[in-house]
């Protein structure tokens, strides 16, 4: 299937928890097939945004839209079409690896041997496949996270939002990660990715967006906002949070 137009558009985007301001009036365009990064201190409103864009928090001011599709009022089209990987681990741990994905796809209407053939496949690449039948109780923290990205991609989305992919991870793990997120970007799928690695934003990403208390404050290639002589992109976001703070 092609698609036309950006995969996501964002207009006005506030949300408040309370007092707090958790997103202040976002602006954003995102390109079909363009791998984003969007960076920031903890508690800068990313992870917000992701939830607003996965259709997993619709209580917000302003508009957004994925692949054209209002995120209220289209939510199970976009469902369709997304994939998330959240922060949490959020898995069946009383049940294998391999039915916590055949149930997966199952959610995106895949038949049983269509779901166990494509999880059979995902687990594979995340090198989870000598322990696909044992219950995700046993794994080890590393493994429950390559399974939720396993899960992620079961489907096989053409917008994939990861949030916080990596953490937890050891090198080998995140490097057999890497080489499959890789591989979706060669394969032209979008990858909106959250990290406090900087160097796996500049692995994948040519579009970085900083995020801090809920404005967005740069955007561009990691090679336009070094553009003042920083000499690497984290210097480029300390520098660029710390001014903020010190302008207000």
């Amino acid at each position: 299937m092609t698609y036309d137009g950006a995969s996501v558009t964002v207009r006005g985007l506030k949300v408040n928890y309370g007092r707090v301001v958790a997103l202040d009036g976002i602006d954003l365009d995102l390109e079909w097939a363009q791998p984003v990064a969007i960076l920031g201190p903890n508690g800068a409103g990313k992870t917000t945004l992701i939830y607003v864009l996965t259709t997993l928090l619709g209580r917000f001011q302003g508009q957004a839209h994925v692949a054209g599709l209002d995120v209220r009022r289209d939510a199970r089209e976009i469902r369709a079409l997304i994939g998330l990987m959240p922060q949490d681990n959020n898995l069946y741990e009383p049940v294998s690896g391999l039915d916590n994905l055949v149930l997966q796809g199952a959610l995106h209407g895949l038949a049983v041997r269509a779901a166990r053939e494509r999880a059979l496949e995902v687990l594979e690449r995340v090198g989870l496949q000598d322990v696909a039948g044992r219950q995700v109780s046993t794994y080890s923290g590393g493994m429950k996270r390559r399974l939720v990205y396993a899960r992620t991609m079961l489907h096989r989305p053409r917008i994939v939002f990861l949030d916080e992919p990596t953490t937890g991870l050891d090198v080998q793990s995140r490097h057999a990660l890497w080489e499959d997120i890789s591989a979706a970007v060669a394969a032209r799928c979008s990858i909106v990715l959250t990290t406090h690695y900087i160097e796996e934003a500049e692995r994948f990403c040519r579009r970085i967006v900083v995020v801090d208390k809920g404005r967005i404050i740069a955007d561009g290639s990691p090679e336009s906002l070094m553009a003042n002589g920083e000499k690497s992109l984290e210097e480029v976001i300390l520098n660029l949070t710390q001014r903020k703070k010190g302008q207000e």
